[in-house]
């Protein structure tokens, strides 16, 4: 799982991240890794991309958590397997990836942590106005759950525009990345089949919703408005 030499992140790789960290982010970044329930071999990748990841720029502040020794981080950040990655839970932003960003993963990744230090979606402003309208329903636990794996090259697509809405709807919409194959009993619970597969959900009173389900990259007008028509369904609106 690590390239020549020990490093993951080459060194034509490091200097172009280098280059785009230091032109395009604005403000730091804090990305947080739970470690120590299992998945050992894919937690120490993960730690070991992310404080390279770190090491690139001061604008990336990489804070890892084994909670073997700080159990109350699980309970904290709402955390019950390992690894997963929170970015900037502290800013109020609810995007997480349950398994380490594999493959064609980190393109994704890379491009979500220089959206939170911009404190901008980039979507267009159609699915922006689209999006607006899911503050009406005035519920702060929707989740966008995509599950995913290293070899698919459809999956970040997907994984960025659930993370957009994301960054869009600070606080509202929680966004996760969820890799099938360290995450089998996930996966076999919503009846992963082909990748992306796309879950929108939410949970009231301890009980979960499943509102909507898509396999494949959904257009991103499209999904906003899939999103809106299931709330819209579910509260008769």
């Amino acid at each position: 799982m690590s390239s020549k030499g020990g490093r993951i992140i080459d060194e034509q790789t490091a200097a172009q991240l280098r280059a785009r960290f230091e032109s395009e982010m604005v403000r730091p970044v804090e990305i947080l890794l739970l470690k120590g329930l299992g998945n050992e071999e894919y937690s120490e990748w993960t730690e070991s991309l992310l404080l390279e990841l770190g090491s690139l720029s001061d604008m990336i502040e990489v804070r890892v958590i084994d909670v073997k020794i700080d159990p109350e981080a699980l309970e904290e950040f709402n955390v019950t397997r390992t690894p997963t990655i929170l970015l900037d839970p502290r800013k109020g932003y609810k995007i997480r990836y349950m398994g380490a960003p594999l493959g064609y993963e980190a393109w994704a990744f890379v491009e979500t942590i220089i959206l939170l230090s911009r404190d901008e979606s980039g979507l267009s402003e159609r699915t922006k106005e689209i999006l607006g309208s899911v503050r009406q329903f005035d519920h702060k636990d929707i989740h966008i759950m995509t599950f995913v794996t290293p070899t698919c090259p459809y999956c970040p697509y997907q994984v960025l525009l659930a993370n957009k809405f994301a960054i869009e709807l600070k606080g509202i919409i929680e966004a996760d990345c969820i890799e099938a194959y360290e995450n089998p009993d996930l996966a076999d619970s919503y009846q992963v089949s082909a990748v992306p597969h796309n879950v929108i959900l939410m949970r009231e009173d301890g009980n979960e919703v499943i509102l909507d389900t898509s396999v494949g990259s959904q257009p991103e007008e499209k999904y906003a408005m899939d999103l809106v028509r299931s709330l819209r369904s579910k509260h008769g609106k």
